[in-house]
């Protein structure tokens, strides 16, 4: 049933040898039967963790309480563009185990390990999980292969139960469902949109990740949708911030799950696509409270405040002078956020995005500057010639200077960077108001 790979085959082979049960398990067994090529591989077996070291004494011990050591079989190549890529598999060995949970159903801090596969599908999530497939033996007691071949995510027990166990499930079952364009048993659905306030049970991280990943799937619309629809869109905005969404803002949240999967899968420019389509005073607190890597929390900040910005930076003084304030990395993502904007909302901005192209081609043609480096000049020169003492102190004027510049690009030449900075360097008001347009 299963398309093992052959460094797999050789742990189970390994394992049975010595008398032991061995079967590839989990999210592997049910993502190979949905098309997927997986990249990390789960092998239950029988032997305990004293017996995997023994067998493998090559293996990483990954977990002692769980019984759990891994195989790493990744390598590094290189890509037809000549990149180092990494290729191959990681395998997961554990021990069975199954749930032990206190009288009203909580699960102890126990491990209890188990004598069969069977114990230990049981305590999987999702029928499509609880798969097990040693080779020449399957293992299949929740008819999982029979929902994959539905498209169907369904939960091994009672959804409810499963949820409050662990909440982060509603958010795994969306993410599936996303992933790989199946759908919701209808219990499920139904469980989700009744107990998904257990989801602010989580932690922030794991609720962040698995929206990242939501946003970032194949099929982000069907995900985003279930997100709108089950009443998760209250954990991520706010209650109050959703009952208070605008007529166009609610419109813009069904256009995006409809669209979102014109949009090439990068998560930072879907989620720009989330939160640029409320008011930024709704967006800023979400954004806060997911605390995002400070990479993808800067996009997302510039993108609820700056993108009206960056439509009007319509001439090469004012794109430029985005640009420098931006740096060319933030610029880029919010060029590819505008673009990203106009294929899934439909704005009438494939005008302005051509012209911003075509100016900064243009730009780059003439060798106009836009940063401090630039500059025919550098600070060491200011320093040379007298006008100021420090390295510092002559980046500062190069800062003013670098922002006439952007107006008289010609003046790019080393008597007149000079001629500016000592102007801004003697007459400080000058440089302090240059901004600054006087009015009767």
């Amino acid at each position: 049933m299963i398309k093992i790979p052959k460094e797999v085959k050789s742990i189970i082979e390994k394992l049975e040898k010595e008398k032991f049960k061995a079967f590839v398990t989990g999210e592997c067994t049910g993502n190979s039967l949905a098309g997927w090529d997986p990249f990390g591989w789960d092998v239950s077996t029988s032997a305990r963790l004293e017996d995997l070291y023994r067998i493998f004494p090559e293996a990483d011990v990954i977990s002692e309480k769980y019984g759990v050591v891994r195989m790493d079989f990744v390598k590094i190549i290189l890509d037809e563009k000549g990149d180092e890529v990494e290729d191959g598999i990681i395998v997961d060995i554990s021990t069975f185990r199954k749930d032990s949970a206190f009288a009203h159903g909580r699960k102890s801090g126990e491990v209890e390990f188990a004598d069969t596969i069977e114990e230990d599908l049981a305590r999987r999530d999702f029928t499509m999980y609880a798969i097990a497939d040693s080779g020449h033996q399957v293992v299949d007691p929740y008819n999982g292969f029979n929902d994959i071949k539905k498209k169907m995510v369904r939960t091994v027990g009672d959804p409810a139960a499963t949820f409050a166990e662990d909440p982060a499930r509603m958010l795994k079952a969306i993410r599936i469902a996303a992933e790989l364009d199946f759908d919701l048993a209808q219990n499920v659905y139904e469980a989700i949109r009744s107990n998904y306030k257990l989801l602010e049970k989580i932690s922030v991280e794991r609720f962040r990740n698995e929206f990242i990943r939501i946003m970032a799937a194949a099929h982000a619309g069907k995900g985003f949708n279930m997100i709108l629809d089950t009443g998760i869109i209250n954990l991520i905005l706010g209650e109050d911030v959703v009952n208070n969404l605008t007529k166009r803002e609610k419109n813009d949240m069904i256009t995006l799950s409809q669209n979102i999967d014109r949009s090439k899968q990068v998560f930072e420019r879907r989620l720009g696509l989330f939160y640029t389509i409320i008011d930024k005073k709704k967006a800023i607190p979400s954004i806060e409270k997911f605390n995002f890597d400070e990479k993808t929390h800067q996009y997302l900040i510039d993108a609820v405040h700056d993108m009206p910005k960056l439509y009007f930076a319509q001439t090469k003084e004012l794109l430029k002078k985005f640009i420098y304030q931006h740096g060319m990395d933030r610029y880029n993502y919010l060029a590819n956020l505008e673009k990203a904007q106009r294929i899934v909302f439909d704005y009438d901005s494939d005008t302005k995005i051509k012209s911003k192209m075509y100016l900064l081609e243009e730009i780059h043609a003439l060798r106009e500057p836009i940063f401090i480096d630039d500059l025919t000049v550098d600070a060491n020169d200011l320093i040379e010639v007298g006008i100021c003492d420090t390295v510092e102190e002559g980046e500062k004027l190069l800062g003013l200077v670098v922002e006439k510049l952007h107006q008289y690009p010609l003046k790019n030449k080393r008597d007149e960077i000079l001629k500016l900075a000592k102007k801004y360097k003697n007459n400080k008001i000058a440089a302090a108001t240059r901004k600054i347009r006087w009015v009767r």
